[in-house]
């Protein structure tokens, strides 16, 4: 039974980075802000992530990675690769050291989405020899990153509802083995 709810979880978290991607993708669907849309696919991996195993977290940043891939202009599996390894890192570093909520998971979002989008300036930006970088990072990629900032709390409420059966499950497990307990 405990296999077959994680099987629909990771269904679930599927979803919800192929609505993601298609709500980002979408012409019109998010207001951009100085000209820049927020990264919610990117977002919902890293949420992922910090609740995750490294495996299925490693798993789930790739599948976001390859649809970043499709609607970005990038080389196809630059950020396949990118998001994979930095799920992996924070799920190892979450499941290790952290207790993720609310708060947590907006601070390890700070530093785990501006590792992303430092690169992708690094690599998309500055090591292809465009000019003007500085101004390009202050233009379009700080823009990025504190936009989808904006998006990792609704990510996070997300992965919080998608996990809340099995919370209450284990709570009901729980009482009952207290309950039997109690009448021994």
């Amino acid at each position: 039974m405990p296999n077959r709810k994680k099987w629909i979880r990771y269904v679930l978290y599927a979803v919800e980075i192929l609505l993601l991607f298609l709500l980002q993708d979408t012409p019109g669907l998010l207001p951009q802000i100085m000209g820049v849309k927020p990264l919610p696919v990117l977002s919902a991996a890293l949420t992922i992530a910090m609740v995750e195993a490294c495996t299925p977290a490693m798993a789930f940043g790739m599948y976001a990675g390859f649809l970043a891939d499709i609607g970005s202009g990038a080389v196809f599996g630059y950020h396949a690769l990118t998001f994979s390894v930095l799920c992996f890192l924070l799920s190892g570093l979450c499941g290790t050291r952290i207790q993720i909520q609310l708060f947590t998971s907006v601070l390890m979002g700070l530093w785990s989405c501006a590792v992303a989008v430092l690169l992708d300036w690094l690599v998309l930006y500055v090591a292809a020899g465009y000019s003007l970088t500085l101004y390009a990072l202050v233009t379009k990629y700080l823009p990025i990153y504190f936009y989808t900032l904006l998006t990792i709390p609704v990510c996070y409420g997300l992965q919080a509802w998608v996990r809340k059966p099995r919370v209450r499950s284990a709570i009901r497990r729980r009482r009952s083995k207290l309950h039997k307990l109690q009448k021994i």
